[in-house]
């Protein structure tokens, strides 16, 4: 019913975008969303879905555009993907920021703040609002800050899988660690014989779920502060 009211609106008013935020979380579901949201792209023209997400490899998974399984297999779909800024886009996402609210800050300071926070908006926006507050030791606030926030999420991942912790404490260690590395890391940190399946297993489901990514036959972990948490915080 709720559906059928809002496509209603929809249609009289040009359309109206329904977003599901974080939306990877809806596979927990057991109301059988994807038959609805087949329902609603089929037949309900006047709304548009969208979904957003933190781990896109997980929300991909369940909705199953490209699965012959799923009832959504097939749909037309857009997908937008957000990446961190580069290290000049940063810079000017920054200067750009503190000449609007007249605040001078020294370019070392700026420079710094980037090299660190790897072009990741919300961190980049974090330092700006702190810096307001802590001049300096702003940068610094953001890493102990920022990763008592992700402290709890990434307990909730490193809960489902007795490798997880060993496997990001190995990247987060080394910077960039190659699949040897880090099979050779958690064995040395478990005592345990882990297979190769399951090592491989385990970092594609942290590549899914946006922790770590792969590049060059190296694997390293996305956010910054989430590196600095894994250190720090475990």
């Amino acid at each position: 019913n709720v559906f059928n009211a809002l496509n209603e609106v929809g249609e009289k008013s040009g359309g109206i975008p329904i977003v599901f935020d974080e939306a990877q979380y809806l596979r927990y579901s057991t109301a059988g969303l994807r038959s609805l949201f087949a329902h609603v792209y089929d037949f309900m023209k006047g709304i548009t879905l969208i979904f957003t997400g933190s781990e896109v490899g997980l929300l991909h998974d369940f909705l199953g555009i490209d699965d012959p399984k799923s009832e959504l297999y097939g749909r037309y779909y857009s997908s937008i993907e957000l990446k961190p800024f580069d290290p000049d886009t940063s810079k000017e996402f920054l200067r750009a920021g503190f000449k609007e609210l007249n605040v001078k800050v020294d370019d070392s300071i700026i420079e710094k703040a980037v090299n660190e926070l790897d072009g990741i908006v919300g961190w980049l926006v974090y330092f700006g609002k702190l810096y307001l507050e802590k001049g300096n030791d702003a940068l610094e606030e953001v890493k102990i800050l920022g990763s008592k926030l992700v402290r709890k999420e990434l307990e909730e991942v490193f809960s489902k899988s007795p490798y997880y912790l060993y496997i990001m404490k190995a990247i987060a260690t080394l910077g960039n660690a190659r699949w040897k590395n880090i099979l050779n890391f958690t064995i040395a940190e478990t005592g345990k014989k882990i297979t190769n399946a399951t090592i491989s297993r385990d970092i594609q489901n942290l590549i899914k779920m946006g922790f770590i990514e792969k590049e060059n036959n190296e694997y390293k972990i996305s956010d910054p502060i989430v590196r600095y948490a894994v250190l720090e915080e475990f």
